[in-house]
């Protein structure tokens, strides 16, 4: 037997060679015109190809275009147009071609694969474009014009009905043609009435039949012929999301439908993203039907897809949305909107009483794994349909629907009780309620902090403790807050009982000796907060007074009934374990409820004035030349200020393992101390007595000794246990420190006093280990980022999330930038010094990213804005919310601008811009001026300069920080760019903040703006740039679900959708404790059993929630794929990749942060396993992503661009590697030593393509900073210094 012969080393080198030339092949090529850094669409407000770039297909956009380009359809903008005529005979001669080719590759099955990969990149945009519009053309075909509703002459009369008579409808048959049916016990039938005229008799044709359908297919010939190619549409739709399903992974699957520029028709065929839902009569995105919450920016629509009746439109995108031509006739949606039942289920004979199912849910058995799967299942479905109904019940209170409890009282103070869920303003509730706080701006954020709180207990699960179903909801300014009902509270005081806490302002402090056991069980455990004594009447006398003088409405009875009691009441204490007003109600099912309970940590030091006990820190640092920053700590919104649990459970778990180590010290130095001491004793009793009898007495004594000792460790051990016991129990804090009008104990209690401020000493000491350690230490490992390995976040939602794991609250933002700031200045003269090469200042590797500063900046204005533009909507009584588009309009065009254009230079713009909307189109929109000859409460337009003036007063007193990248006119960092304002970033966040839905199109940013400033709109559409009125195409409700997962907060969600069921938290430890232990052994390395547990942990969470769709499946899928790439399992590990990063698309959107780290671990898993073309698509999508959300100083996006130089560079495609090598040095970057990295790189592709004098100048460059970094002494100091000489001698003469 012959042995295989071994290939030569020529011959593997040339097997090499070839690979790499088919792989480079493959590679997308991209014209040298072609502008690789993106910034024209992330940092330029061009978002008009967002999804194309948003899922990394960049070269199937270049494409689309060179054939649009080819077939004259590139509009006047320079953006695609899809003629519906030419590109139906272009679909049809590109789907005979592929035909074609597919014959073509049948018969010659010698094709080599590399032929065959080119082919399928040529007909990657058939998949796309060709697909996404016979799709649409067949979901059309589908659609049937042919309304059914009810007659005119419904309800049959009594003579009728007692003959059989069911119902009489209407139909309109295609054709134009109006049927009445008569509907009894055995079927349908025509009879004979018309518009004018009643008979409900047989007509000469009754067309009868069993079914309606039928009934109508007999009638009408057109009708039978619109079915029957509805059923073969329907088949050949089948077939085709069938072939789909095979070739499209899940990711593709969303990607088709978001880039498609047709409405969403799908006639719940689920063609998007396999979501089931009927076939609108009005415009939809097609993106919504794949995406669980609507994202903030939408496509724009072909123009005229199915009216080719104006030939100059066909084809086009709208230049802005035209409602009109986008809204059906559609009399059953007219009858469904006059049907409207708000939220409530009347099919079920009654109101659902929510309270009663989630408490009942709650308390089903948890004794097996299926039970406890039961409970978590029941709990979710109860809490996801509250969410719907809250919503919904909201939609219809601002629409008027709904008349309140309390109609005689201010708008304001209106409270509605709708489908058992009572609703309420978040709003100051006046004098007569018991509340520390006070002030609309207090009362928002009190509401917010109940819901979070709640959101805690819920979490905790503990028995016997109930809390209420909790949703909050902000619309136009408005906060509202919907709750479900304490059964027996609107049935006076007989029906429920108060055991806790008070109601009234004057009434006393209730105490219940069980509910307090509870209280201690469930809050003071499992949250750490101390129990302690307060006064009965907690306020002081001077407040009360003031309640009783300036009160609405007469005493209470139970008022009147302390006012009997004395003085003598007043020096009485109860026992609290909670905020003071907190309120523990039982209620008539004797259950107890928890309510109000808006503090579960201490109130922060660092913003309570120094005179009240603070810290003093922001006092320091005020400035009396500083208008923005207010120079008092005096508002009472701060006063609900808390610290972040996370900051008290690292702090509590920093003091628990410092005081273990001291008492196992002094344990060992105990124990070493009696050892010695027993040693001592024995010896000398040795020496005494005689060697035979001492031998037997000292295994006596031993044996004695021995047990004697056992015996003091184990005393030992349980009085370490006790005293482990207490000192944890000594450090939980006391919740009601620090607060205002609250009466002094030190007269009634000088032992509670001294607790009192033994307790407020150590709120200051953890709020001063925040300011001087927490903060600056996160600094510091910002700046450290590269190196430690620690991911910067993206945007806002993600530094929200990073800051508070680290404990750190939102208002920190201020001392975070100025922190930043510091930073960035030593930064700068380390950069003097090293260019004059001065050898006494050390440099050092890292830099302080600049897109630190940028992000916490852009975030503090897109949070300031939003309390900002809530304001203007609100004022005046909430004028400006009926017609909300110019207010928004010209409230954005403010901020992504640098200044206001004057009245010439608007006049050149329009100029220049035919297709520009003016005035006089903005007026045709709608009737203006007929606000009652003038008498009218019109809408303020706000000019550029007032908007960004009240947007700093705004960041200076809620952040204390005066802005130093935007507005341009604070400028405090000498920094060598220009403008470091992140005018998209700062877009797309004001708008999820908001709940603001945009088009995609161009937006002019970062340049001049008109807002129509000093005007007043009566019903009018003023002219706005560069965002007008009509790019607003819709604003969303936020929302914010107590029950939902930890960390979530509002969120925007459509009136029709879901209200938060992708993120309510899943009651099943079971799951949570399967992922804990699979990150446990993942991080452990134990990747068989980290990926069993992570699955398992799946399972679970998706036989709870029946959908793969929630945030808690999305980070176990995250999981799983990281252990299979650990594993070098590449094939399971790009499945998996790809199942998150869709998961991650469809709960965030394209642009959310998991969708970048889901990019991430999707480029890295193709990328290992070889597969260059797909691992470089979502390096391209990474790179967009982190520009939009990040600006282009952020770090990782210079280390994306050098990964995708060195694939081509390993391809042997030196030309496109050089392109990104040199994007990466343009880039900033945080690691010195990255650059050289960079530099290195860009010099060796320098000298293959000959450019050797170049390459010098970019090694020497390089050579420098490792002498500076490593010194002469260091290896790649050597390397370079030798690639350096190289490049010298290269040079031509």
């Amino acid at each position: 037997m012959h042995s295989k012969k071994e290939p030569t080393i020529i011959e593997r080198k040339e097997k090499e060679m070839k690979a790499k030339e088919g792989l480079a092949k493959t590679l997308p090529n991209f014209p040298s015109t072609y502008e690789l850094s993106l910034s024209k669409a992330t940092t330029g407000g061009d978002l008009s190809y967002f999804y194309f770039l948003a899922c990394g297909e960049e070269t199937m956009l270049l494409r689309l275009r060179d054939e649009m380009i080819g077939s004259k359809q590139i509009d006047e903008r320079g953006e695609l147009s899809f003629d519906e005529n030419s590109r139906k005979a272009n679909g049809v001669k590109k789907s005979n071609n592929r035909q074609k080719k597919i014959k073509k590759n049948k018969i010659n099955s010698t094709a080599n694969a590399e032929t065959s990969n080119q082919k399928d990149l040529e007909d990657d945009h058939f998949n796309l474009v060709d697909t996404e519009r016979l799709l649409h053309q067949l979901n059309s075909t589908t659609n049937i014009t042919c309304s059914i509703r009810f007659s005119g002459y419904h309800a049959p009369p009594a003579h009728r009905r007692i003959i059989g008579d069911l119902a009489y409808f209407e139909a309109a048959l295609p054709g134009g043609s109006n049927v009445h049916i008569t509907a009894f016990s055995l079927g349908f039938y025509i009879n004979r009435s018309s518009s004018s005229k009643f008979d409900p008799t047989p007509a000469k044709d009754p067309c009868y039949s069993h079914s309606l359908l039928d009934c109508l297919l007999q009638k009408s010939k057109q009708l039978r012929s619109s079915w029957l190619d509805a059923l073969c549409a329907s088949k050949e739709r089948a077939e085709l999301l069938r072939t789909n399903s095979l070739t499209e992974d899940s990711f593709a699957s969303l990607f088709r439908p978001a880039v498609s520029g047709f409405c969403n028709n799908s006639s719940g065929s689920g063609s998007g993203g396999g979501i089931m839902i009927p076939a609108p009569s009005t415009f939809t995105p097609r993106v919504d039907s794949i995406l669980v919450r609507p994202t903030w920016i939408v496509n724009m629509p072909f123009a005229n897809y199915s009216d080719a009746s104006k030939s100059n439109m066909d084809g086009k995108r709208l230049s802005t949305w035209d409602h009109g031509k986008m809204h059906e006739w559609n009399m059953a949606r007219a009858e469904e909107e006059l049907s409207q039942t708000f939220g409530m289920d009347v099919r079920g004979g009654g109101l659902r009483d929510w309270n009663e199912e989630l408490q009942s849910a709650r308390e089903m058995p948890v004794e097996t794994l299926l039970e406890r799967i039961e409970r978590a299942r029941l709990i979710h479905k109860v809490l996801s349909d509250f969410g719907d109904a809250a919503l919904a019940g909201v939609k219809s209170i601002f629409d008027g629907y709904i008349t309140p409890m309390n109609p005689n009282e201010p708008t304001r103070a209106h409270v509605f009780l709708h489908n058992n869920i009572f609703f309420s303003r978040a709003v100051d509730a006046g004098l007569e309620t018991f509340k520390i706080c006070q002030g609309d701006r207090a009362a928002r954020k009190s509401a917010s902090r109940d819901a979070h709180n709640m959101g805690v207990l819920h979490r905790l699960d503990i028995p016997g403790l109930h809390t209420l179903a909790t949703v909050l909801v902000d619309y136009m300014g408005t906060r509202f807050v919907c709750q479900s009902i304490v059964p027996g509270i609107l049935y006076g005081e007989k029906a429920h009982t108060l055991a806790y806490g008070a109601v009234e302002a004057l009434s006393e402090l209730h105490y219940d000796d069980d509910m307090h056991k509870l209280l201690e069980r469930s809050i003071g455990e499992g949250c750490m907060v101390a129990t302690r004594k307060i006064p009965a009447y907690p306020l002081t006398d001077e407040k009360m007074l003031y309640i009783k003088n300036h009160r609405s409405t007469p005493l209470a009875s139970a008022e009147e009934k302390a006012e009997s009691k004395g003085e003598d009441a007043k020096n009485n204490t109860v026992t609290s374990c909670g905020p003071v007003e907190m309120k523990g109600i039982v209620g008539s099912d004797k259950r107890k409820y928890v309510l109000d309970c808006t503090r579960l940590t201490p109130r922060d030091a660092n913003w309570v004035p120094k005179l009240n006990g603070g810290t003093g820190y922001w006092e320091e640092k005020s400035n009396d030349t500083n208008v923005v920053v207010p120079p008092s700590l005096n508002d009472d919104e701060w006063i609900m200020c808390v610290l972040r649990p996370e900051l008290v459970t690292q702090y509590a778990e920093m003091k628990i393992n410092k005081y273990l180590q001291e008492r196992a010290l002094k344990i060992k130095q105990k124990s070493a101390d009696g050892k010695d001491e027993r040693n001592s004793n024995e010896s000398q009793k040795a020496a005494d007595d005689g060697m035979a009898e001492k031998t037997d007495e000292s295994k006596v004594e031993d044996k004695n000794g021995k047990s004697s000792e056992d015996e003091d460790l184990r005393e030992s051990k349980d009085a370490l246990n006790t005293a482990e016991e207490e000192y944890i129990r000594s450090l939980q804090y006391n919740v009601n420190v620090f607060l205002p009008s609250l009466r002094s104990i030190e007269t009634i209690d000088k032992e509670a006093y001294e607790q009192l401020q033994k307790d407020e000493e150590e709120a200051r000491e953890l709020a001063r280990h925040l300011w001087e350690t927490v903060i600056p230490v996160l600094t510091n490992d910002i700046r450290l980022s590269s190196g430690n390995g620690l991911q910067i976040p993206a945007d806002g939602k993600s530094l929200t999330e990073f800051i508070h794991q680290r404990g750190i609250n939102c208002r920190y933002f201020g001392r975070l930038a100025e922190l930043a700031q510091k930073e960035e200045q030593d930064d700068l003269a380390a950069e003097k010094a090293l260019e004059n090469k001065d050898a006494k200042l050390k440099v050092q590797r890292y830099k302080m990213p600049l897109s630190w500063l940028e992000l916490l900046e852009c975030e503090m204005v897109a949070r300031a804005s939003k309390h900002v533009l809530d304001s203007y909507m609100i004022e005046q009584g909430g004028v400006a919310s009926a017609q909300p588009a110019q207010t928004i309009a010209s409230f954005l065009s403010a901020l992504v601008s640098t200044g206001e254009e004057s009245a010439a230079e608007t006049e050149i713009r329009m100029s220049n811009h035919s297709d520009a909307l003016d005035e006089d189109d903005m007026n045709a929109l709608t009737m203006f001026g007929a606000g009652g000859n003038g008498d009218a409460v019109c809408v303020a337009v706000r000019g550029r300069a007032e908007v960004w003036a009240d947007i700093e007063r705004e960041v200076g007193r809620r952040y204390r920080y005066t802005l130093c990248l935007y507005n341009g006119s604070n400028s405090k960092v000498k920094d060598p760019s220009k403008n470091r304002a992140l005018f998209t970033p700062l877009l797309r966040r004001i708008c999820q903040r908001t709940g603001i839905r945009l088009v995609g199109k161009k937006y002019n940013v970062g340049g001049k703006c008109f807002c129509g400033g000093a005007n007043s709109t009566c019903g009018r559409l003023t002219h706005s740039y560069p965002i007008a009125p009509v790019d607003i195409l819709d604003v969303l409700p936020l929302v914010k679900h107590a029950a939902s997962v930890s960390g979530e907060t509002f969120v925007p969600c459509p009136f029709n959708g879901s209200a938060g069921s992708p993120s309510l938290h899943v009651l099943l430890s079971d799951a949570k404790a399967m992922y804990e232990h699979g990150h446990a052994h993942m991080n452990a390395g134990n990747l068989s059993l980290a990926l069993e547990y992570s699955q398992e942990a799946a399972s679970l969470y998706q036989r709870v929630v029946e959908t793969p769709l929630h945030s808690q499946i999305s980070r176990c899928l995250k999981l799983i794929s990281a252990a299979y790439f650990h594993g070098d399992d590449h094939a399971h590990s790009i499945a998996s990749a790809a199942k998150y990063l869709a998961v991650s698309v469809s709960l965030g959107g394209f642009d959310c942060a998991d969708a970048l780290n889901a990019h991430i671990s999707m480029a890295n898993s193709l990328l290992t396993a070889g597969k260059v073309k797909q691992g470089l698509k979502h390096l391209r999508a990474m790179q967009f992503l982190m520009e939009l959300m990040a600006g282009p100083n952020y770090s990782e996006i210079s280390s994306t661009y050098y990964k995708i130089g060195a694939q081509y560079y390993e391809c042997g495609k030196v030309e496109d590697a050089l392109h990104f090598y040199k994007l990466a040095s343009a880039y900033k970057n945080d690691d010195r030593m990255i650059g050289c990295i960079i530099s290195r790189s860009t010099a060796m592709a320098l000298v293959r393509v000959g450019k050797f004098k170049e390459a010098y100048e970019v090694e020497k460059k390089a050579y420098q900073s490792y002498v500076a970094f490593l010194g002469e002494e260091h290896e790649a100091t050597k390397a370079s210094l030798n690639a350096v000489m190289v490049s010298l001698v290269c040079i031509p003469l």
